[in-house]
């Protein structure tokens, strides 16, 4: 069992996780930063693009330099969420990702490879997780992106939705002959414990970091 964030005397913020846990953490980081490559099509024609900025053609140089930042359009629910228009103006949005989304998704990408990281160099087995500053301003960014794609895949709005959903869940399991569309109106019991997980240690850092 996760045992919440604690200052330590050097400054470090410091959490006891089970291997398990850990590998969810990481799990879910990698599934996230997979979404975000897929949906905004990041990596997708790199190789081309790559030979033809190093071209000797000044025309094929300047060509690879506006594909570059070409900047695809979200589809998915939760991606949207994570890369929301930055105008009302539909020229306007589009312009604004052209010149920002990339730079935002490398960012975003960087954050969660950070979370993998840490976990994966704390060891096997329970042990502890130690951050610094820097890196526990990375993992709340990061455990926050994570929170809001298990929040679209369980359907909820607003924060305080959370206590219908679970509320809803603990009906279900109690009636045996419950609907398979209520089953998955609710999400499953993975994801919620997830979700759940994410938000009390990102709640657990944040009163460590104050």
């Amino acid at each position: 069992m996760a045992h919440a964030f604690r200052r330590r005397g050097d400054g470090s913020l410091v959490c006891r996780l089970d291997a398990e846990e850990k590998a969810i953490i990481a799990q879910v980081a990698q599934e996230t930063a997979d979404l975000i490559r897929a949906d905004l099509g990041i990596g997708a024609g790199s190789g081309a693009i790559q030979r033809a900025a190093e071209s000797e053609d000044p025309l094929q140089r300047l060509e690879a330099e506006f594909a570059s930042r070409d900047a695809r359009e979200p589809t998915d629910s939760a991606v949207k969420k994570l890369f929301p228009d930055a105008s009302e103006d539909p020229a306007l949005a589009a312009e604004y990702r052209r010149l920002g989304q990339q730079d935002l998704a490398d960012g975003k990408i960087a954050d969660l490879r950070r979370v993998m990281t840490v976990m994966d160099s704390s060891g096997p087995g329970r042990s502890e997780v130690a951050l610094d500053e820097a890196d526990a301003v990375v993992f709340l960014r990061a455990l926050n992106d994570v929170r809001i794609v298990l929040a679209d895949r369980l359907g909820l709005q607003r924060d305080g939705d959370f206590d219908t959903v679970r509320m809803l869940q603990q009906i279900g399991e109690r009636v045996p002959d419950a609907a398979p569309a209520d089953q998955e109106h609710v999400g499953g019991d993975v994801v919620i414990a997830v979700y759940e997980l994410l938000s009390w240690l990102q709640e657990s850092l944040l009163r460590a970091m104050d």
